[in-house]
């Protein structure tokens, strides 16, 4: 590998960090899967992360980890919409060849579209839009859990857990997902608070399949929490296509069940992805690379 340019491609989001190493050619050489890497977590983690990722994956592509200060590193990462998050990635004293950066949803639209215009709709454990039409981008959404994403798993859960409550007090309506939620903490409320004072996103995103399949089995509550999500993305997509973008994809792990509840008007722009965030962040790090030559 003497002399050969090496490129990392690093997809961090909320619930796993996925990395690639692959050579100029766009030959991919080695993939790995580590834990979350949204900067929120902590910049020192989220590099622990990222950099154990990528040895594992230098191994897997049969490489010494020595190469690790080869790599040419492209970061798409949850959390970046913060200039603090965004200064402490920028003065990191990283172990790579160099890095760019920008949030997940910025790669993964990169990727999406190969490069060209287009929009994507991250819809996961958390939720985000981006655009990018030439040398315009727009960034809507993603601001977090607790005050954004309101159409993410992780508010599907929450909300699921909030309208349990409020049914075991009497206060909505009892339905079989809101027993269903009830009995996953043994039917004890104080159970509910001890785990939302330490809970994570993808703690409330685990509860966010048996919603859906409640809503399949015909539960009004159910239907109505998934109704709260589609409404809050549709919302986000309509930006997207105000803001000019000619097709759009949906990504994530809801992004199967949001396309298919979506309108004519949406459905219609819809394409599948060309490729990966991973994808996107390689090809950011050789934007990156040829600006800097």
């Amino acid at each position: 590998m003497k002399n050969e340019q090496l490129y990392l491609g690093v997809d961090g989001g909320g619930t796993q960090c996925r990395v690639r190493i692959a050579d100029a050619s766009g030959r991919i050489l080695g993939e790995a899967v580590r834990g979350g890497a949204n900067t929120r977590l902590g910049v020192d983690y989220v590099f622990g992360e990222i950099i154990a990722a990528a040895k594992m994956a230098l191994s897997n592509a049969g490489l010494d980890e020595k190469y690790l200060g080869d790599l040419h590193a492209g970061l798409g990462l949850a959390g970046l919409p913060l200039t603090r998050d965004r200064q402490l990635v920028q003065s990191y004293n990283h172990p790579f060849a160099d890095i760019c950066f920008a949030t997940d949803a910025y790669t993964a639209c990169l990727g999406a579209h190969d490069g060209q215009n287009g929009a994507i709709l991250i819809v996961g454990t958390g939720t985000c839009g981006q655009a990018i039409i030439g040398d315009r981008q727009l960034s809507v959404a993603g601001w977090g859990f607790e005050v954004s994403d309101l159409g993410s798993g992780a508010r599907i859960g929450r909300n699921a857990i909030e309208t349990a409550l409020l049914a075991h007090d009497g206060l909505a309506k009892k339905t079989d997902l809101t027993a269903a939620v009830m009995a996953r903490f043994d039917n004890d409320p104080e159970n509910i608070v001890i785990f939302a004072e330490t809970a994570k996103p993808s703690d409330y995103g685990k509860l966010c399949p048996m919603v859906f399949d409640a809503e399949a089995a015909g539960d009004s509550v159910a239907i109505d929490l998934i109704q709260i999500a589609v409404d809050a993305n549709l919302a986000i997509l309509r930006r997207l296509v105000d803001f000019g973008a000619p097709r759009l994809t949906l990504m994530g792990g809801l992004a199967e069940q949001m396309a298919r509840r979506m309108p004519s008007e949406i459905a219609e722009l819809l394409v599948p992805a060309k490729f990966d965030a991973m994808h996107g962040a390689i090809l950011m790090a050789k934007q990156h690379e040829r600006a800097a030559a």
